[in-house]
């Protein structure tokens, strides 16, 4: 039986970002990912030196280990987040949330593709490009947040316009420089017509 690499599961919280803030959802994060080891020394040769996120290491569970815990926080959605979770998640796990009627929300890169039959069951895909439009293998997404400031002059809001998406979204980088980023956010909000994603779960101090 597959196992996968699960650095955490955790709920009832709040989505803190994307279309669905304020949502109550229980969290899948896996571990690992393709843009940085984790490691603090790797950190500044990565393209995610702002990344806050702990998700080195992990334990092997089972696709119905991982139901259980899920079903265990009562919640009805699950984010399947990380790390990276498409180096992992398979139509075998999605299938078994589904089957339980747990509505899965995936986030991600948008680094990998997903098969059709994987994509059927997500209702909601939220992708925060770490690559190049030319490099990224997603097709589509619901929303796409695009950090500010920009991480790489490949990946701004003008670079994914075309892609195929639902809404857009610009998150301030949270740094050192905080309210500077937040403002120069709320000016592309003004000059693009779209909206901030604010990630309201570090704000009212929730996981």
């Amino acid at each position: 039986m597959k196992k996968y690499k699960i650095k955490k599961i955790f709920g009832p919280t709040i989505q803190g970002e994307g279309s669905y803030i304020g949502k109550a959802v229980a969290f899948v994060r896996f571990a690992g990912c393709n843009r940085w080891s984790g490691r603090e020394k790797d950190k500044e040769k990565s393209i995610c030196k702002f990344c806050d996120t702990d998700f080195h290491g992990g334990t092997s569970m089972s696709g119905k280990e991982i139901l259980d815990a899920v079903k265990a926080t009562g919640c009805k959605t699950v984010i399947l987040s990380g790390g990276e979770p498409t180096l992992q998640i398979d139509f075998f796990l999605l299938a078994l949330l589904d089957a339980a009627k747990i509505e899965i929300h995936l986030e991600t890169n948008g680094s990998n593709q997903l098969t059709a039959p994987m994509e059927s069951l997500i209702t909601h895909i939220a992708m925060s490009p770490k690559q190049s439009i030319e490099k990224t293998k997603l097709k589509r997404c619901s929303d796409i947040k695009i950090l500010y400031p920009w991480i790489s002059e490949d990946i701004t809001i003008e670079k994914f316009a075309s892609f195929t998406h639902g809404k857009m979204f610009v998150q301030p980088v949270e740094d050192d420089n905080y309210q500077e980023n937040l403002k120069g956010a709320i000016k592309i909000c003004t000059d693009f017509d779209i909206s901030i994603s604010p990630q309201l779960h570090k704000l009212i101090k929730v996981e």
